[in-house]
C-alpha cells in the first residue's frame, strides 16, 4: 500500500508528507502495518530545524502515524491526534536515515484508534516507541481536558525575551520557529508564550482548492512542537542547561477542539522538575478562553552536538 506521491497536493493541513510508503503486515485483530520515511533536508519545515544539522523533529513521527492510519482506514476526513499516551525518542533521526515504524492500530469505539509504534533506523538502532490515540473529527476523549488553571491573563506588553532574543536562544528558524512572543517569564519556573496561526504557513501551502473548512485545522503536531520550543526557552532561563536541547519523551498530552488560521495560541509551560541534563515540563495551550491542549509531561534532554550528528563523529 502506498500513499500519494511526493509533490501531490494535500487534502488536509500537514507540515510535510511524513510517510513515503506503507506496507501491510499479516492480518490479525485491528490493523498491522509498517511505514517508511526517509529524512530529507528539502522537506517543508526541515531547513529551519537545527540549521546545518538535518534532524527529523520528534513530532513529525507522530504526524506520520496520523497520515498512515488515515490512509489505511480510508477515512473520509483526516484522523487527528487525540492523545499522546506516551512517546520516547531513543536516538537521533538524521538526514538520509530511513525510519521504519512497525504499527498496530486497534479500534476502541467512538471513532477512536489506539495506536502503538516502534521505530528503527536503517542501521537497526531503535529510535522511537510511542502509544497514541487517534480519532475522527467527532471523536472526543473521555474526561476531556483538565488544565491546571484558567486562561492566562492578557498582557499589554511582552515582559520576556524579545523576538531577536528568541532567535538567539532557539536552534530553529523560519518556518520551524513557532514562538512569536514571550508574554511573561518567571525564570526557571513558568513561561507564557504566543504563537499566531497564519493561513500563509507552509502546512497550508500545498492544499487543493475547494476543500471544506475542516481540512484547515492546524496540525496538532505543530502545536505540540510550539509548546516544546516554549519549554526550551523556559529551561534556558534557568541557567542550568547547555548543549543542544531536544525532546526525549511526551506523556499524557491531550487535545480538544479545532484551531484554524487566525487563531492566537497561548502556551503556559511550567517546570516541574530538573535533573542533570533533563527537565520535566507540564502545561496547557489556549485559543482564547478554550483550552485546546494539555501536556502532562514533556521531558527535555540536553545532549552534546556530537551525539546528534553522526556525520561529525564518522569523519576521519
Amino acid at each position: 500500500m502506498t500513499g500519494r506521491p511526493a509533490g501531490a497536493p494535500h487534502t488536509y493541513a500537514t507540515p510535510l508528507r511524513a510517510v513515503d510508503r506503507i506496507e501491510r503486515r499479516a492480518d490479525g485483530p485491528g490493523l498491522s502495518f509498517s511505514t517508511f520515511k526517509t529524512v530529507r533536508a528539502d522537506d517543508p519545515y526541515m531547513a529551519g530545524h537545527f540549521p546545518g544539522l538535518t534532524l527529523l523533529p520528534a513530532v513529525f513521527v507522530l504526524e506520520g502515524l496520523r497520515q498512515a492510519l488515515t490512509s489505511c482506514t480510508g477515512a473520509d476526513e483526516p484522523l487527528n491526534l487525540l492523545e499522546v499516551v506516551s512517546a520516547r525518542w531513543l536516538a537521533p533521526m538524521q538526514g538520509g536515515d530511513e525510519i521504519r515504524l512497525d504499527v498496530t492500530a486497534t479500534e476502541s469505539g467512538g471513532g477512536q484508534w489506539l495506536v502503538t509504534a516502534d521505530g528503527v533506523r536503517q542501521d537497526g538502532v531503535p529510535v522511537v516507541a510511542a502509544k497514541v490515540v487517534l480519532g475522527g473529527p467527532d471523536a472526543v476523549l473521555s474526561g476531556g481536558l483538565a488544565p491546571a488553571g484558567g486562561p492566562p491573563p492578557a498582557h499589554a506588553a511582552a515582559s520576556g525575551p524579545d523576538y531577536t532574543a528568541i532567535l538567539d536562544r532557539l536552534p530553529v528558524r523560519h518556518p520551524m520557529l513557532l514562538v512569536d512572543r514571550v508574554d511573561a517569564l518567571k525564570p526557571g519556573r513558568e513561561i507564557t508564550t504566543v504563537k499566531a496561526v497564519s493561513g500563509s504557513e507552509p502546512c497550508y501551502g500545498a492544499m487543493e482548492d475547494g476543500l471544506p473548512l475542516s481540512r484547515y485545522m492546524y496540525p496538532r503536531t505543530l502545536m505540540l512542537e510550539s509548546f516544546g520550543q516554549s519549554s526550551v526557552l523556559l529551561w534556558l532561563s534557568s541557567g542550568t542547561t547547555g548543549g543542544v536541547q531536544v525532546a526525549a519523551a511526551f506523556r499524557r498530552c491531550r487535545f480538544a477542539g479545532e484551531v484554524r488560521p487566525g487563531a492566537v495560541l497561548r502556551h503556559v509551560a511550567r517546570i516541574d522538575r530538573m535533573m542533570t541534563d533533563n527537565v520535566f515540563v507540564s502545561g496547557e495551550t489556549w485559543d482564547g478562553d478554550r483550552c485546546v491542549m494539555t501536556v502532562g509531561a514533556l521531558v527535555g534532554s540536553s545532549r552534546p552536538r556530537a551525539r546528534l550528528d553522526r556525520t561529525a563523529t564518522a569523519a576521519p
